[in-house]
């Protein structure tokens, strides 16, 4: 376990070698919902809480610490840069992502052996695994957190100083980024991303206080979602009938085109049999 986490180490150090000296996107600015904020908006805030909220909490419980804000907005703001432009450079390369999170899976798996029950315990359950998973995930809930970073909506760049769960906050903002635009090829459509990393940073600032209040309440959250199945089924309806319509007439097309070199095919046989029946008295007359 010790060279493994030597060997993160170098790692983490190669990776910071390979920072890039060019310019970020800001900060992004706080946004509010009220009587202007139109429904895809509203949509793509939810998806922000939906997606950024329980990763955030899962993590803290997985690991001990959770995923800094400041690093997961940064991570979001870079990938969707990248994906619209091939040419700006993630800071951490996608080759390297691997590297950070496998430590971090070493690290759930120790800290998960810490809410294991004694041998004890455990033949107490006589095999029942769901006794098991229940005494875990109850050992897991008492285990401390590390108090989380405070969020300052700041800019961040990776550099030597940056810390494994900075990096990993980071390569996580990414994730988020990618589901967020996997959305977006769904509906065949462009949602905002200002609203996605509201609800992202509303949702975790939620999970850090309970007193924190979020712009949108789980009520109108779950309202936004239901409209929004619907109306991506009745778009999947609509492509799967284009879909149809357009394989339909492909085969119309073929059949028709077959259908035409058969005539063709007909007649240039018709005439050959016409052309060798007058040529048949001709030859008998000789």
């Amino acid at each position: 376990m010790k060279s493994k986490i030597i060997a993160f180490g170098i790692a983490l150090l190669a990776l910071s070698a390979c920072d890039m000296l060019q310019p970020r996107q800001t900060a992004v600015a706080e946004v509010k919902i009220d009587a202007t904020t139109t429904d895809d908006q509203k949509f793509s805030y939810m998806l922000g809480s939906q997606f950024g909220g329980p990763s955030f909490k899962n993590i803290g419980r997985q690991l001990g610490e959770y995923f800094e804000i400041d690093y997961l907005v940064q991570g979001v703001l870079d990938n969707s840069k990248a994906f619209k432009d091939t040419n700006f450079k993630l800071q951490i390369p996608r080759d390297s992502m691997p590297v950070v999170d496998s430590y971090f899976a070493e690290q759930a798996a120790e800290r998960q052996k810490l809410a294991r029950p004694d041998s004890a315990t455990e033949m107490s359950f006589n095999g029942d695994i769901s006794k098991l998973r229940a005494y875990v995930d109850s050992a897991m809930n008492t285990l401390p957190i590390k108090p989380a970073a405070k969020y300052r909506n700041v800019t961040v760049t990776i550099g030597e100083k940056t810390t494994p769960i900075q990096k990993y906050s980071y390569i996580m903002g990414t994730q988020l980024d990618i589901m967020f635009h996997g959305v977006e090829r769904q509906f065949d459509q462009e949602f905002d991303l200002t609203y996605f990393i509201q609800g992202l940073r509303e949702a975790c600032l939620n999970v850090l206080d309970s007193n924190y209040k979020t712009q949108f309440p789980m009520d109108s959250i779950k309202a936004v979602n239901d409209r929004y199945v619907v109306k991506v089924r009745e778009h999947m309806q609509k492509k799967r009938e284009e879909l149809m319509r357009q394989q339909q007439a492909a085969l119309d097309s073929a059949a028709a085109a077959n259908d035409s070199t058969a005539k063709d095919s007909a007649a240039k046989d018709t005439a050959a049999a016409k052309a060798s029946a007058a040529e048949a008295p001709a030859q008998e007359q000789k």
